[in-house]
C-alpha cells in the first residue's frame, strides 16, 4: 500500500462521527470495508466488531490486533431553552470548555452549537455535564465532538478530529488490505473496540466474554501523546508499557526482531522503542484478563485535540496530528508480523537458545572454576 492508497483508506474512516457509546457509524463503514476484502466480521453483545481471518489447515501460531472505534466526545441528555445539556465522556481540561465549538450528529443532521457552561463531576474531577447553546437542536441522544475540521492531509501528515484511535482502527483495515489473498502460516484477529475512552469498557466486555482466547497474543495499536523519544516521523513505537502496567516481554521480543529484519531489508524503514506512559492502553485492560500482550503507538500531536499554546494558556481545540510514514510504517510492521509470527513459545525458545550459545564459552569457565574450588582443601 502506498500512501495515496493509505490517505484514500484513511480519508471515509476519519470523518466517521464518534464518540463513546456511539461508534455505530464507525462500526458500520469498518463492517463494510472487512466484507470488501472477502472477510466474515462478527459483532459481539456489547457492539465490538472483531474478525478471524484463518491461518493455512494447521497453523499454530495465533495473533491478534486491537483497536478503539471512539474518541472524546458528548451525549445529548435533555433540552433546555435555546440549546441542550450534554454528558461529557472523555480526558479534555476544562480550560479547554469555555466558548468551545461543538457540532451534533443524528441520522445523516448536523447541528452547531457552543458551550457556554459546565458542571465538573463531583467524583471524577472531570468535567461532566456541558451546557451548550444551538440554533437548532439536536436530538437527545445524539453525539457530539468538538467543531474542528474533520480530516485534511497536508504534506506528509494526517489531521483530523478523531485520529484516537480511527487511525489505529485504519492501520488494522490497511493491514487486511496489504493481506488480501495471501496465505499466512498465523491465524489473524482483528477486534474493533468501543467506549475505550470511559475505562477499556468494550475491551473488557470482550476479555471477559470469553470470545476471544486468552491464548491469542494480542497487539493493543493506539495513537499516543508524543513525547520525548517518541518523536513524529521516526517510525512507529514499540511499546513497552503504558502508565499502569508494562507488557509481555516475549511478545515485545517477537515484535523487535522482526522490526529489527525490516530495517536490514527495506530502505527508509524506521521503528522506535518506548515505554510511553502518557496515558493507558487497552493492553492494561487484557493484562487483567490473563492476555499477553504488546503495544504498537503511532505519536500523536494535539492529543484529544488539546493544544496549549503557552505554558499558561490561551487553551485551544486543533484537529490530532500523526505523521503519515509513521501511520505506513506501522502497517508495515504490523503485515510482517502476520507474516512472520511463529508463536510465542517459538520466540522464547530461539532467545534462549541464542543466550546460551553466546555465554557458553564462559558458563563453562564457572563451571571447570567451580570444580577446581570444590578440589581444593580449604
Amino acid at each position: 500500500m502506498d500512501k495515496a492508497q493509505a490517505c484514500s483508506l484513511l480519508e471515509p474512516l476519519l470523518r466517521c462521527p464518534t464518540a463513546p457509546y456511539h461508534e455505530d457509524i464507525v462500526a458500520d463503514h469498518v463492517t463494510s470495508v472487512l466484507i470488501g476484502l472477502g472477510l466474515r466480521p462478527s459483532v459481539d453483545q456489547f457492539g465490538n466488531v472483531f474478525v478471524r481471518r484463518p491461518g493455512k489447515s494447521g497453523a499454530r501460531a495465533r495473533l491478534g490486533f486491537m483497536a478503539h472505534m471512539d474518541h472524546p466526545g458528548f451525549e445529548v441528555t435533555e433540552h433546555r431553552p435555546g440549546g441542550v445539556l450534554a454528558a461529557w465522556h472523555g480526558g479534555v481540561g476544562e480550560e479547554y470548555f469555555p466558548d468551545a465549538a461543538v457540532r451534533f450528529y443524528h441520522n445523516g443532521a448536523e447541528f452547531a452549537g457552543r458551550v457556554d457552561g459546565y458542571e465538573i463531576g463531583a467524583e471524577t474531577g472531570r468535567v461532566g455535564t456541558v451546557s451548550i447553546q444551538c440554533d437548532s437542536v439536536p436530538p437527545v441522544g445524539s453525539l457530539g465532538m468538538w467543531d474542528v475540521t474533520p480530516v485534511e492531509f497536508p504534506k506528509g501528515f494526517v489531521r483530523s478530529r478523531a485520529i484516537d484511535d480511527l487511525a489505529g482502527c485504519g492501520v488494522m483495515l490497511a493491514m487486511l488490505t496489504d493481506l488480501a489473498g495471501v496465505s499466512l502460516d498465523a491465524e489473524v484477529w482483528a477486534l474493533f473496540t468501543r467506549a475505550e475512552e470511559v475505562g477499556f469498557v468494550g475491551a473488557v466486555g470482550l476479555a471477559s466474554s470469553g470470545r476471544i482466547a486468552p491464548s491469542v497474543p494480542i497487539v493493543s495499536i493506539e495513537t499516543s501523546k508524543a513525547i520525548p523519544g517518541g518523536s513524529q516521523g521516526m517510525g512507529p513505537v514499540i511499546r513497552l508499557g503504558d502508565r499502569s502496567s508494562v507488557f509481555d516481554n516475549g511478545f515485545l521480543l517477537a515484535m523487535r526482531d522482526i522490526a529489527a529484519e525490516l530495517k536490514e531489508e527495506r530502505e527508509g524503514f524506521k521503528c522506535q522503542q518506548l515505554l510511553m506512559d502518557g496515558g493507558s492502553c487497552e493492553a492494561t485492560a487484557l493484562n487483567a484478563f490473563g492476555f499477553r500482550t504488546a503495544g504498537l503507538a503511532i505519536p500523536l500531536a494535539n492529543y484529544h485535540n488539546m493544544k496549549p499554546l503557552g505554558p499558561d494558556g490561551p487553551y485551544e481545540l486543533h484537529p490530532e496530528e500523526i505523521n503519515l510514514s509513521d501511520f505506513m510504517g506501522a502497517v508495515e510492521l504490523c503485515v510482517a508480523l502476520c507474516e512472520r509470527f511463529p508463536g510465542l513459545q517459538a520466540v522464547n525458545e530461539r532467545h534462549r537458545r541464542k543466550l546460551v550459545d553466546r555465554t557458553a564459552e564462559r558458563v563453562a569457565r564457572l563451571s571447570a572454576d567451580q570444580r577446581n574450588r570444590n578440589r581444593s582443601p580449604r
